[in-house]
């Protein structure tokens, strides 16, 4: 048997993993982890098994090993070969009644297996969509999801966990196209239904705008509307999901959102999250001015005024420049990310006699804070 040098098992009952950089921009919260597909493709695994917990042993300091017979060879790389079994450092509970199955992540290094992740898999049926993941893998877009799409539902929390992780992963373009297969009913029902974890609603009620009718504008609107909490976690993807299916009163109820001064800062920043989804998915000029209509209005919201002018520095619309730099360093804008928010936007817009001039007076007055941002940007020189 070869050594083992254990890096690290995740126990993780209900989510995977995840990270991607092009993930649903309604989706937060998920850039660090990865999908056991993601997993797999990591540069440090290079092998990947399944396993079987056969004995375990706790001692009284609290130390304890692992034996784990490996079943099943998922991935390997050519020149090495798969031990019978792994004993591990750490001790893993192995019940008589249960399944005691794990997926191992594994990297190689001075002639050792070294696990980099443990994930357990309480049941066959787990192994079979793992299995299923892997193949997956060959696949990009909508087809990659089409693999998803029905474990979404399943009544296994780690297969429905992983292929919501899948999804959140996934780029706007891709979710408006996979959402067109949907059923409306079901995510209307996935929605309302108290056992579905909130962080998941407004990713449903986003694909809802891709599969709904003008029956379901009420129910979005009903959303909209509701102080509950699980209304209230759906309410950015609400929002998008109205734009796309009835887009006057989508955009309307957005920006009557971001004036309301008794709108809070978590369902202003979840217009933010909208805004920056829907510069995703439209891309004609109309749509456009709309989104930079709604962004124009949240910079007047001294809150929201650093993640309103990032999205226009990302879009690379300029339209608003003056105003912008007018704005900077007076009450409400003069915290610190703010200035750098106003700061990473002067050092991207085109050069001309505004920016010209504000970047200048940066340059006397706040070297080391212009320097710090310019660095951040990656740029070797400022601009003249």
């Amino acid at each position: 048997m070869r050594s083992i040098k254990l890096i690290l098992i995740a126990m993780l009952p209900v989510v995977f993993f995840a990270g991607s950089t092009w993930a649903c921009s309604i989706c937060s919260g998920y850039q660090q982890s990865l999908s056991v597909r993601e997993q797999a493709s990591k540069s440090n695994t290079k092998a990947i098994f399944f396993g079987i917990i056969t004995n375990s042993t706790l001692n009284a300091d609290g130390s304890g090993k692992t034996t784990i017979s490996l079943t099943k060879t998922l991935k390997i790389a050519s020149e090495f070969k798969a031990p019978p079994f792994l004993t591990i450092p750490q001790y893993l509970p192995c019940e008589a009644s249960s399944f005691n199955g794990i997926l191992l992540f594994t990297d190689f290094s001075k002639g050792g297996i070294d696990v980099v992740r443990g994930v357990p898999i309480p049941s066959k049926e787990v192994q079979e969509y793992v299995e299923g993941a892997m193949l997956a893998s060959s696949k990009e877009g909508p087809a990659l999801l089409d693999y998803f799409l029905p474990n979404l539902q399943s009544s296994s929390r780690e297969i429905a966990a992983d292929a919501f992780l899948e999804f959140a992963k996934a780029s706007d373009a891709t979710l408006l196209n996979i959402s067109k297969k949907m059923n409306p009913a079901l995510l209307k029902s996935w929605i309302l239904d108290p056992k579905v974890p909130e962080d998941r609603l407004g990713l449903f009620a986003f694909l809802l705008g891709g599969c709904g009718a003008e029956a379901d504008v009420n129910f979005l609107f009903q959303l909209l509307k509701s102080p509950s909490s699980r209304a209230q976690a759906s309410y950015d993807g609400a929002l998008v999901a109205l734009i796309r299916l009835y887009p006057n009163k989508g955009w309307s109820a957005l920006n009557d959102a971001l004036r309301n001064d008794d709108t809070s800062l978590q369902l202003r920043l979840a217009c933010i999250r909208s805004i920056k989804a829907s510069a995703e998915i439209y891309q004609n000029e109309s749509d456009r001015t709309k989104i930079l209509n709604a962004l124009n209005i949240a910079l007047k919201q001294g809150e929201l005024a650093d993640l309103a002018i990032e999205e226009l520095r990302r879009m690379k619309r300029w339209e608003l420049t003056p105003e912008i730099i007018s704005l900077y360093g007076t009450k409400g804008y003069n915290a610190p990310v703010m200035k750098r928010a106003f700061l990473r936007y002067a050092l991207t817009a085109p050069n001309d006699q505004t920016i010209e001039f504000f970047l200048n007076k940066c340059r006397e007055k706040e070297p080391q804070v212009l320097l710090e941002v310019q660095e951040s940007l990656g740029f070797t020189q400022l601009k003249p």
